[in-house]
């Protein structure tokens, strides 16, 4: 007789009250680092746009620039989530590789020129000092939307998952840096290509493709 699964606990109203004041404080940041710039940006505006006390910002990040690892890693959990959906779509992988890069494409695309400079001080964060566990997560979403496709028929077995998952978040990530660096980089059609020759690269050996 196998004992029963312990089931998750409701959060507490001590926690629930934690995450609401710090999503407030990532969306007041994230809105006024927008409008008027990240270095333009004071913590006591964060906190007034919060409506939080000054002193309470500090008790959910030690520094202003933990608001923008904080916000790399709610991209990474959003991206996660996008990819489970898109993992348990039927059809070809290539269908939904370029779901994936034409909706990263077309937000790209919307960004504004103050919205592309807080992606660039996001990226510094993430990329140069970002934690471990970040990395690692950031990583792990690429493989569970390879496993379960490879699980599902839709991808090549015959190469390990992790460097399969290292290719489609290799261009993933260098899309959006070279659109940080570069004004006039080609989006849209750079996302296409990438997401056919990803698809072909990805396909199960003999299984159909819409190309």
């Amino acid at each position: 007789m196998t004992s029963a699964q312990a089931q998750p606990t409701a959060p507490t109203r001590r926690q629930r009250r934690r995450l609401e004041i710090e999503l407030r404080l990532l969306d007041a940041s994230k809105r006024l680092f927008i409008e008027k710039g990240y270095d333009e940006t004071t913590v006591a505006e964060i906190a007034e746009t919060a409506d939080v006390a000054y002193g309470t910002f500090f008790n959910y990040f030690p520094a202003k620039s933990d608001l923008l690892a904080a916000m790399g890693e709610r991209e990474v959990a959003e991206l996660s989530e996008q990819l489970n959906t898109l993992s348990q779509r039927p059809g070809p992988i290539d269908d939904a590789l370029t779901l994936l890069f034409d909706r990263f494409a077309k937000r790209l695309e919307a960004a504004s020129p103050r919205e592309r400079a807080l992606a660039a001080k996001i990226q510094s964060i993430t990329f140069a000092a970002a934690p471990a566990d970040r990395d690692l997560g950031y990583q792990e979403a690429f493989a569970a939307f390879i496993r379960n496709a490879v699980t599902a028929g839709r991808v090549r077995a015959d190469v390990a998952v992790e460097t399969l998952a290292d290719l489609v978040a290799s261009a993933y990530s260098a899309m959006a840096l070279s659109w940080v660096h570069m004004p006039e980089f080609p989006v849209r059609d750079r996302a296409r290509a990438m997401a056919d020759l990803l698809g072909e690269t990805l396909a199960a050996r003999g299984s159909s493709s819409t190309r």
